[in-house]
C-alpha cells in the first residue's frame, strides 16, 4: 500500500510540476512551458490584455527616449501611456536582446527587447505567453488546473488495471490488491 501511495505521488508530482522555473542559459530562455526565447527569434504578437486592447506585459522599455514619465498617469491611466498599442496584433517582432531583472533573493523576471526601428519595447515574456499577448505554439502554452486534474484522473478501470499489474509484478501483496481494489471500487 505504501508503495502505490508513493507511486502516486511521484506521478502527482511529476504533473504538477511539468512547469518549471524558467532558465537562462547560454543566451538562450527557457521559459516555465519550455518555450526557447533568443536573439533573432521572430514573435507573433497575439491580443492585448487591457480592457481596452493594448498590451500589458509588452510595453515602451524604459532606457528609451519615447518612454512617458509621470507620477501621475498618462490622462490618469498610468499603465496605457507605455504600452504597446493593439494596432500590433498579429505583427512578428525580432527578439534584439533578452535582459534580467531581480535577484537570486526575490526572483527573476526575464524581458525580451523587441521593436522595427527607434521605438523599443520590453516583454515580460512569462506574463505575455500566460495573457496570449504572444503567440506561442500550442505545446508551450501553460496548463491550467483543469487540465491537470483531467490528466490526473483516472476511471476506475484503469485504477484497477494498475493495481493488478502491481500485483502480478509482486509488488502488491493478494491482501494489499484485495484492499485496494475494495477502495478503488467504492469511491464514486
Amino acid at each position: 500500500m505504501k508503495k502505490i501511495i508513493s507511486i502516486l505521488i511521484f506521478l502527482f508530482t511529476l504533473i504538477c510540476h511539468a512547469q518549471h522555473e524558467p532558465k537562462f542559459e547560454n543566451d538562450t530562455l527557457t521559459t516555465s512551458t519550455g518555450f526557447k526565447v533568443y536573439e533573432g527569434l521572430s514573435i507573433k504578437i497575439g491580443t492585448g490584455s487591457m480592457n481596452d486592447g493594448d498590451f500589458k506585459f509588452i510595453r515602451t522599455n524604459a532606457s528609451s527616449l519615447f518612454n512617458y514619465y509621470s507620477t501621475t498617469g498618462y490622462r490618469g491611466l498610468a499603465n496605457q501611456a507605455n504600452s504597446f498599442r493593439r494596432s500590433n496584433s498579429g505583427l512578428t517582432f525580432k527578439v534584439k536582446k533578452i535582459m534580467t531583472r531581480g535577484t537570486k533573493k526575490n526572483g527573476y523576471v526575464y524581458y525580451a527587447k523587441i521593436g522595427q526601428s527607434l521605438i523599443n519595447y520590453e516583454m515580460d515574456i512569462e506574463n505575455a505567453i500566460k495573457s496570449g499577448e504572444i503567440v506561442v505554439p500550442e505545446e508551450f502554452l501553460p496548463k491550467t488546473k483543469n487540465q491537470i486534474q483531467e490528466i490526473i484522473k483516472e476511471s476506475k478501470y484503469d485504477k484497477l488495471k494498475k493495481i493488478k499489474e502491481l500485483k502480478d509484478s509482486g509488488v502488491l501483496s493478494e491482501e494489499e490488491f484485495q484492499k485496494e481494489k475494495e477502495r478503488i471500487m467504492s469511491e464514486n
